[in-house]
């Protein structure tokens, strides 16, 4: 015999009817309650008040008969037509070849041999009516009860502080407003296709984490392809394993480079497609270039798409095309390019409008404010809503003195708010901007953790004192003085020589070898040793020199110092403990200068590498090694893009780039989220201060202003300006090449300025977004980690819960089956527990978890298969005692408490989104979100069938279980509740007392006001999604899709009528007898 999904399978014999058996996509374990011919007629059970449901007829061959395990909960029925509630302790075999069992009934010692065809055993539903339980006898011990009630109520907390986001919840991340938010959004909309544009640094890769999470979280068989940067697969790879946890889920996750084209034929089946740097596949003046039609296609086939960009709003009208037409290929049309660009042209002057409006107005100067509202209405005349807002802001001014700052900016954030939420070209664009997060109120509890970027310093220019440097930046001098007399003398085009100055300048630093290669490949011929292609054809496209040969010669023989140099001037610089990069650039000097590191240090374990040379695994192992040790970091182009180094302490730039561009790329590296402090930051350069190379430092220092602040959004501009620069160098200079940082400064400016202009209509506002408090809802559940852990632990292995065994496993907890004491469950529960390893270790503590261990939330398998036992095991939901109150001067009073599950009807929402089961996680979140679900107990007593509610005796009737003054009233005891209520009674009363407590609670003063609360908050957000809907539509000249919000209108009045007419479901139950005397004197009595 093998264990089974659903019990113990059993070999073949002749079914009949009661045999037990199930079938692919039966709801759990039936019986055949006929058979015809090569038919079966298969019934299952809910309770005892409906032993025969989801009647069901099955070819025979397609069923397997299933032979009980120990533990099953079972139900029989007496030759009196009493049905009574057992566990399975045995088995056996009848003497006509089928099933016996041996059934032990609640709170006795002896078992019971029955034939299988009398047994029922419930199927995988949870038990509609409690109650039932009750009055079958079924009741157990209420340590039962108070083992379980605890973890179910942390549960239900947890489902009500996430909204049912469970793969936001459970990732192993912090929770920040703005990631939660963005991410919140795309799993709560049932079109779930959007360009996610935060800025650099602002975590883009969390946002699809939690995204990806929770496809997989809401069906398991879906399949997710992640196309990145080459230099990002591994770690995508790494990210999704140990942060988002993807490995719960099996092989449904694949990530490959952009150039690797042929897997991406492989994603035209699957579920959601994430490309990560989305522009760089987008820049194309057609949608026929081959790779942009292959993107395109996998794009369009996927029914989830996310686009991650952190520079989508280009110059090129080519490329915003491109990239909107990836989301939606019809409304973003190719053919419709010339309208595409009009709607751009009509845009302009609102964004405009939008810019000039003030963050922070000045208090005392209402005049001005009520100019830049007037400049905004008058562009959208149709927005009462607009109108409104800019008219509640303009009350803030008082009639003598200054407005309230604080609630003058506030207000006029809701206005950009507005504007922006309604205007936006394609209103599935989140873009965050690290001024606008910077600026986020934390709580004031100081449970959230501070979204903060470790930012980016000027670097100090300190001298090398090496001659094979000197000589090197010398020779650049050099070759760039006799270029330009070249150019003039002789007429050549300056653009190829600018190109190629920057080319060699961008290998002055640390070792000569590869300028001196790329000069003899120019007067030798034959190949570069380390040139990408795109320089390989700089070098070609610029015609020979005549004195190159000498300069190539004279560096031929040069004095090579430069590595032992460096290697000292590094170990020295780098302090214990400590973590340094040195970013190398393209060439030889990484890999030359790691192995200098590597024996003038501390061997190995002190210097690392991330070369291209490495696999991607070595990579990823080096730096975890230096993240987790300290040391020096050393880095060649490969660690320029992507990589995460934000726990870096030191950062030394032997090289600088050609293009500031790529300069950004790489101290975008270590200027990310984290909570490092800042990083000190060195070039080391030659000995001569007003070198070329220290004068293009300077020059990318004050003019370009890379050292400053992330310039990543003006790349277009800063292409032109630098390729300018260099063919200003050729043609006029070092000194015009020096003079140029003016010029520069201010035409980044004038770019930064048109980009703030289009992003005040593009960005999102996320301080006055409401999804931008579920982080803050999941931080305070966090912050109860304590009572999470215990009562969870006291469950899943306390003896009144699950017996697993728990024990610390490195810093973490790992739960697993103790084979040393049989489970309070049946094998089909344990089944449910039985999830992979690494689901089961890790912690309840967010703060306490380690890389790749998981965290203990709802969405983890190990804590949803814990959820789905205390859902179908009946045990603990009902239970009855009599508990001693001496001072009780009444007659003996039974009590009834009734937990419930009060929670919004999904069923409006989900007939509206077309009644597919696959959209029932979107409509939970929506309806979660507006009304957060809660228990609700409420206590009948049966003298009177009304509820209780003096605070006194609540107090004592929710008291837990206590041994000295209550007594489970087991099978042998149960009689004293029968004298109580009089024989053959407890059915009609319990029933009656189930009815009281529903009508009892849905007339209550507090339920009415949560819901009205909540149900009036819906529609006042529904309102201004129809008054920006009527905007949007007014304004069919600004914006794209101008009928976008009609669904959500629908959404939202779908999610209203459901919080007006909630569900109230049945939890459990607890029969509670009240006397002053012990149970064994009333039936004595």
């Amino acid at each position: 015999m093998e264990w089974g999904t659903r019990g113990i399978s059993v070999g073949a014999f002749r079914l009949g009817v009661g045999d037990h058996v199930t079938f692919a996509g039966a709801p759990g374990i039936g019986i055949i309650a006929g058979l015809a011919d090569d038919l079966a007629t298969v019934e299952f059970f809910e309770s005892v008040a409906e032993p025969s449901v989801g009647v069901v007829e099955v070819a025979t061959m397609q069923l397997s008969p299933v032979y009980l395990g120990r533990q099953t909960r079972v139900f029989l029925k007496d030759t009196g037509g009493q049905w009574h509630a057992g566990r399975i302790t045995a088995d056996g075999v009848g003497a006509d070849g089928r099933p016996t069992y041996y059934v032990r009934l609640p709170n006795s010692n002896g078992d019971i041999e029955v034939p299988g065809r009398i047994v029922r055993v419930r199927w995988d539903k949870r038990p509609k009516h409690p109650v039932d339980i009750l009055i079958a006898g079924g009741n157990e011990s209420p340590r039962y009860r108070d083992s379980r009630l605890p973890v179910r109520a942390m549960l239900l907390a947890d489902r009500a502080s996430s909204a049912s986001a469970t793969g936001i919840a459970s990732s192993g991340v912090q929770m920040h407003s703005h990631q939660v938010a963005a991410a919140f959004r795309i799993i709560r909309d049932p079109v779930q296709r959007y360009l996610l544009a935060d800025e650099v640094g602002m975590g883009k890769t969390i946002e699809a984490g939690f995204v990806i999470r929770q496809t997989l979280i809401d069906d398991p068989s879906r399949k997710v392809g992640v196309v990145c940067p080459d230099a990002l697969v591994e770690q995508w790879r790494s990210e999704l394993r140990d942060k988002f946890f993807i490995g719960d889920f099996g092989q449904r996750v694949k990530v490959v480079g952009h150039s690797d084209t042929r897997s991406w034929a492989e994603f035209g089946s699957v579920d959601l497609l994430v490309v990560d740097e989305a522009h760089l596949l987008a820049t194309v003046e057609s949608a026929d270039e081959p790779t942009y039609r292959m993107l395109a296609a996998a794009a369009h086939s996927a029914p989830r798409l996310l686009l991650l960009s952190a520079t989508p709003f280009t110059r090129a009208s080519s490329t915003h095309l491109a990239m909107l037409h990836l989301l939606d290929r019809d409304l973003f049309s190719w053919e419709r390019r010339a309208e595409f660009e009009l709607l751009l042209d009509a845009r302009r002057e609102l964004a405009l409008a939008v810019y000039a409006l003030d963050e922070d107005p000045d208090p005392e100067n209402p005049d001005l404010l009520e100019y830049q509202f007037g400049r905004l209405t008058s562009q959208l005349p149709a927005d009462d809503l607009l109108s409104n807002l800019a008219a509640a802001t303009m009350r803030t001014f008082p009639s003598i003195g200054a407005a309230d700052q604080t609630e003058l900016s506030r207000r006029v954030a809701m206005v950009r708010a507005h504007v922006s939420e309604t205007y936006r070209l394609h209103h599935r664009v989140i873009r965050n901007r690290r001024h606008s997060i910077g600026h986020e109120r934390l709580d004031d509890d100081g449970i959230m953790a501070p979204f903060s970027v470790t930012g980016r310093s000027r670097p100090r220019v300190e001298a090398l004192d090496s001659r094979e440097l000197d000589l090197a930046a010398d020779v650049v001098e050099r070759w760039v003085s006799g270029c330009s007399i070249e150019i003039l003398d002789h007429d050549l085009p300056p653009a190829p020589y600018g190109r190629l100055a920057g080319l060699l300048m961008s290998r002055v630093g640390g070792t000569a070898e590869d300028l001196a290669d790329i000069l003899r490949s120019r007067t030798e011929g034959g190949p570069t040793l380390a040139l990408a292609p795109e320089e390989r054809e700089i070098v070609e496209a610029a015609p020979l020199l005549p004195f190159e040969l000498a300069l190539s010669d004279e560096l031929g023989k040069r004095e090579l110092d430069a590595l032992p140099q460096l290697a000292e001037r590094i170990a020295g610089s780098t302090r214990h403990k400590g973590r340094t990069v040195v970013f190398c650039g393209r060439g030889s000097l990484a890999s030359a200068l790691l192995n200098g590191l590597q024996d003038s240090m501390s061997g190995r374990r002190s210097a690392f590498g991330h070369l291209t040379s490495q696999t991607d695994a070595e990579r990823e192992e080096s730096v975890a090694k230096w993240r987790a040790n300290g040391g020096v970091l050393v880095v060649d182009e490969s660690g320029d893009v992507g990589r995460n180094l934000q726990d870096a302490t030191l950062v030394i730039h032997l090289r600088l780039p050609a293009n500031p561009n790529q300069l950004e790329q790489r101290i975008g590296r270590v200027d990310r989220y984290g909570r490092a402090l800042t990083a000190r930051s060195i070039i080391l350069s030659d000995t001569n201060s007003y070198s070329l190379f220290a004068t293009w430092a300077r020059l990318l220092a004050s003019g370009f202003g890379s050292f400053d602040r992330s310039v990543s959004a003006e790349h277009e501009a800063i292409d032109r300006l630098s390729v300018a620069a260099w063919r200003t160098l050729v043609q006029d200079g070092v000194e015009a090449f020096a003079a140029l940082g003016e010029d520069i400064r201010e035409a980044i400016a004038d770019e930064t300025r048109r980009i703030n202009e289009l992003d005040a209509l593009e960005s999102s506002w996320d301080s006055v977004s409401q999804e931008a408090a579920l982080a803050e809802r999941i931080s305070r559940y966090d912050d109860r980690h304590t009572a999470i852990d215990q009562r969870f632990r006291a469950l899943i292995a306390g003896d009144d819960g699950f017996r697993f065994e728990e024990r610390p496993w490195d810093g973490s907890i790992r739960f697993a089956a103790d084979v040393r004491a049989e489970p309070l469950l049946s094998p089909q529960l344990v089944g449910l527990l039985n999830v992979a390893e690494k689901s089961r270790i890790g912690n309840f503590d967010r703060w306490s978890v380690k890389p790749a261990r998981r965290l203990f939330r709802r969405g983890n398998p190990f804590i949803d298969g814990v959820e789905r036992v205390l859902e179908l095991d009946d045990r603990g939901q009902a239970s009855a005692m009599w508990r001693l109150d001496p001072l009780w001067a009444e007659d003996t009073l039974v009590y009834f408490g009734f937990d419930f599950l009060v929670e919004a009807d999904t069923s409006r929402i989900v007939e509206l989104l077309g009644g597919s089961h696959t959209q029932f996680p979107t409509a939970l979140r929506r309806c979660d979100w507006a009304l957060p679900p809660f228990e609700q107990r409420v206590w009948i007593a049966s003298s009177t069938m009304r509820s209780v509610n003096d605070e006194r005796t609540l107090e004592f009737l929710n008291a837990p279980f206590n041994p000295r003054a209550d007594t489970n009233l087991n099978r042998s005891r149960i009689s004293s509740l029968h004298e109580v209520l009089g024989w053959g009674n407890l059915a009609t009363t319990a029933t009656n007392a189930l009815d009281a407590a529903k009508d009892a609670l849905l007339a209550t003063t507090s339920l009415r006001e949560v819901t009205s609360h909540a149900a009036a908050q819906v529609a006042n957000e529904t309102d201004v999604m129809l008054a920006r809907s009527r905007a949007r539509a007014a304004a069919a000249g600004m914006v794209a899709d101008p009928d976008s919000f009609a669904f959500d209108v629908d959404l939202g009045r779908a999610v209203q009528r459901g919080i007006e007419s909630p569900s109230v479901r049945e939890l459990a139950v607890t029969c509670l007898v009240r006397s002053a005397i012990d149970w064994q004197a009333n039936a004595k009595f």
